[in-house]
């Protein structure tokens, strides 16, 4: 309710005061799709990439099932053919960050076979602590792949 000396006129003076006159022109941030075939399109892009991946490491399906946190190789299996539900948000962040990983690995010329290597090759450093960058990231979830592709993208930058 209103205060006893401000009409409602005076009032939406004050608002539109407040907020900006210029109009919105120009394309608009889109956090999300636009509709749900835009997100089957991206979820199906991101699986795609992450089963190439995958396949590129030899993850066993628990693995993969541990990496995406999809509950069951049965599961996985429907994501593998098409016939899943669309990819969670925090699922999409996951097969981002392991495509990031990827990226970094095979991003500087070397042997093909240089991505596996490094993932599954025991490392001394901090934060594997003699463990394969692999294990760390099966074993400690989501902050651990941000951890590794964070710690890929500053090996990589130049000094």
């Amino acid at each position: 309710m209103l205060a006893p000396d401000v009409s409602e006129h005076s009032m939406w003076a004050i608002v539109r005061a407040a907020l900006p006159s210029k109009t919105r022109t120009g394309p608009r941030l889109v956090l999300q799709p636009a509709n749900r075939r835009a997100a089957r399109h991206t979820s199906t892009n991101a699986l795609k990439r992450f089963f190439a991946i995958a396949d590129e490491w030899e993850l066993s399906p628990l693995q993969q099932c541990r990496l995406l946190k999809i509950p069951s190789p049965q599961v996985l299996q429907r994501y593998r053919l098409g016939q899943a539900p669309r990819l969670s948000a925090t699922q999409q962040e996951r097969a981002a960050l392991i495509a990031n990983i990827q990226f970094s690995l095979v991003a500087e010329p070397g042997p093909q076979d240089r991505a596996w290597a490094w993932v599954h090759a025991p490392a001394a450093r901090a934060p594997f602590d003699g463990d394969s960058p692999l294990y760390f990231m099966l074993e400690n979830g989501l902050p651990a792949l941000r951890e590794v592709a964070r710690l890929l993208v500053r090996e990589s930058e130049p000094r």
